[in-house]
C-alpha cells in the first residue's frame, strides 16, 4: 500500500504524528464549538466522522444538517465538509479538519429508499442500519431475536453502494451484520466497536463477524467509549494496544482503524435521548450495568480528540512499526474511504 504524501501542511507536528500523516477518527459525537474544532487541529487530526442523527426523522434530520451547514460557515477557518477522498487531502493541505457526516440509525430515511439519495446529496456519507433496536432494515444488538437484514434493507444497502455511502454496522446484531456483509457489493465498516475477545459487551464484535469483515475487505474502528473497554473507565492503554496487536494477527493490519466514539460537552439529557429516543416511555440505561444516568468517565489517557497521539506512542513503544501505526491512526480509513465515496 502506497504511503500518502501531503505537502504544505502548516499545522504543528503533534507528538508522533508527522506533517505528512493522515489521522482519522471514525466516529465522534460532540457539542461542537471552536474549542473542540481547534483541539482536532492541535491534535493533528485530518478528518473525523461526526454523528448527525440518532432517532430523528427526516424533517428533524434536515434541520440538523442545516445546523451543520451553519457550522461549516461559522468555522470555515477550521473545518470543511468531506464529500470525496480528495477533500481529506484538501483539509490536510489547507490546515483544516475534514468532517464526514453520518447517521447512527436509519430513522432519517423513513421507510423511503429515495431518501438515501436525498441525504447523500446533502453531504451524508455514513449510515448505520440500526441503533441497538430492530429497524425496518435489520436488527440491533440489543434485540433478543435477530431477524437479519430485511428485504427493504437489501434495497437500501444496494442504494448506498450505488451512491458511495458507507454501510455502517455499528450497533447491529450479529446475523444482521453477517447478512449486510453478504449483500453489500462494497466493503462495509463497523465504525466504532471492539472485539469481544477484549471485552464481551453486546456492542462488541464476535470472531465470526471479524472474519466476515476481513473477507469483505471492510474496516473496524476501535472504540474508546468506556462501556466497550476492558475494565471500562479504568482500562489500561497498554491493554488496549495489546488488543490492537492481537487483532492485527487475526484480521490483518489493513482492516483496523480508530473510531473513538468520543462524546464531549453534552448534558446528561443528551445521553438520555441517545438511549431512549422515541421508542420507549420508560427510562432505558443502554449499556450501563448499574442504571447510571450519567456519562461514563473516559479513561485517563483519552480525554479529548488530541489524545489519540497517546495510542500511537504506546503502539510504537510496543514495537509496532511506524508504517503499521500510521495505518491504524488514519491511513486505513483513508484508503477505505477512497474505495467507497
Amino acid at each position: 500500500m502506497a504511503r500518502i504524501n501531503v505537502i504544505n501542511f502548516r499545522s504543528r507536528v503533534v507528538g508522533v504524528f508527522k506533517k505528512d500523516q493522515i489521522v482519522i477518527d471514525g466516529l465522534q459525537y460532540c457539542n461542537w464549538d471552536r474549542e473542540l474544532f481547534e483541539d482536532l487541529l492541535s491534535g493533528g487530526l485530518t478528518a473525523i466522522h461526526a454523528t448527525v442523527s440518532y432517532w430523528e426523522n427526516a424533517e428533524e434530520t434536515n434541520k440538523r444538517l442545516d445546523y451543520w451547514d451553519n457550522l461549516f460557515y461559522e468555522f470555515n477557518d477550521l473545518i470543511l465538509p468531506v464529500l470525496t477522498a480528495e477533500d481529506i487531502i484538501l483539509a490536510k493541505t489547507g490546515n483544516k479538519a475534514g468532517i464526514m457526516l453520518g447517521f447512527q440509525n436509519c430513522s432519517p430515511i423513513e421507510n423511503d429508499v429515495f431518501m438515501v439519495e436525498h441525504f447523500f446529496k446533502r453531504g451524508v456519507r455514513f449510515m448505520q442500519l440500526t441503533y441497538n433496536n430492530q429497524t425496518v432494515l435489520g436488527a440491533g444488538c440489543f434485540e433478543d431475536n435477530d431477524s437479519g437484514v430485511s428485504r427493504f434493507g437489501q434495497e437500501v444497502i444496494a442504494e448506498m453502494n450505488r451512491l458511495g455511502m458507507v454501510v455502517d454496522l455499528s450497533h447491529a446484531g450479529e446475523k444482521t451484520m453477517i447478512d449486510a456483509i453478504k449483500y453489500s457489493k462494497k466493503p462495509v465498516a463497523i465504525s466504532h466497536a471492539n472485539p469481544k475477545f477484549f471485552h464481551n459487551a453486546k456492542r462488541n464484535i464476535s470472531d465470526s463477524v471479524l472474519y466476515a469483515l476481513k473477507d469483505n475487505e471492510g474496516l473496524i474502528g476501535l472504540s474508546l467509549y468506556p462501556f466497550h473497554l476492558k475494565d471500562h473507565s479504568n482500562c489500561n492503554i497498554a491493554d488496549f494496544c495489546d488488543m490492537i496487536l492481537k487483532l492485527k494477527e487475526q484480521i490483518g493490519i489493513d482492516k483496523i482503524g480508530i473510531g473513538s466514539d468520543l462524546c464531549r460537552k453534552w448534558s446528561n439529557d443528551v445521553l438520555v435521548w441517545m438511549r431512549n429516543g422515541k421508542w420507549t416511555k420508560k427510562e432505558d440505561f443502554g449499556e450501563s450495568k448499574n442504571n447510571n444516568p450519567d456519562w461514563p468517565t473516559l479513561p485517563s489517557w483519552f480525554q479529548k480528540a488530541s489524545d489519540l497521539s497517546n495510542i500511537a506512542e504506546k503502539l510504537l513503544e510496543k514495537n509496532m512499526s511506524s508504517e503499521d501505526t500510521n495505518k491504524i491512526m488514519g491511513e486505513n480509513w483513508f484508503n477505505f474511504i477512497k474505495r467507497i465515496f
